[in-house]
């Protein structure tokens, strides 16, 4: 049964699907790409964040990729028993815990970094570089301004 509907048919174009859908097979194309090196994308993103930002306590952290408190400690543990990050006590307040990228991690970050920026080049010359510009901008927007529900 088909549902011709108007209401249910706009369904189709919403901007959360249609993200999800791009960024899926985005994920996608990474994971391959970065499987040479040994690496997923989600791990590749934390250890380079890490690399940017030196030692960082995690709720830091979990803020600026954005991801929640326990999905990032999640995947912090799954690095840490490869070695690539640490997770020590504060100095200040013990309770808070600093995640740090080894020297296994730099390692594993210049490893993998070869196959993302072919990943990278792929992509942009999929979409052309303008396109890949304006896109970046337009996410890095989004990103930004929609924060706040609307209920």
């Amino acid at each position: 049964m088909t549902c011709k509907d108007k209401t249910y048919r706009q369904l189709t174009i919403c901007s959360c699907n249609l993200v999800r859908r791009s960024a899926r097979k985005i994920t996608q194309f990474y994971e391959r790409n970065l499987r040479e090196a040994g690496i997923k994308p989600t791990q590749f993103s934390i250890l380079a964040a890490l690399a940017n930002t030196g030692p960082v306590p995690l709720t830091q952290l979990a803020d600026r990729l954005l991801l929640e408190r326990t999905s990032l400690t999640r995947n912090l543990n799954v690095l840490e028993r490869h070695g690539w990050v640490k997770l020590k006590a504060g100095e200040e307040d013990l309770r808070q815990r600093v995640v740090s990228l080894s020297e296994k991690g730099y390692a594993k970050v210049d490893q993998a970094i070869p196959y993302w920026q072919k990943s990278q080049k792929a992509i942009a010359d999929e979409l052309g570089w303008e396109a890949m510009n304006g896109l970046k901008t337009i996410l890095g927007e989004l990103t930004e301004n929609v924060t706040k529900p609307v209920f």
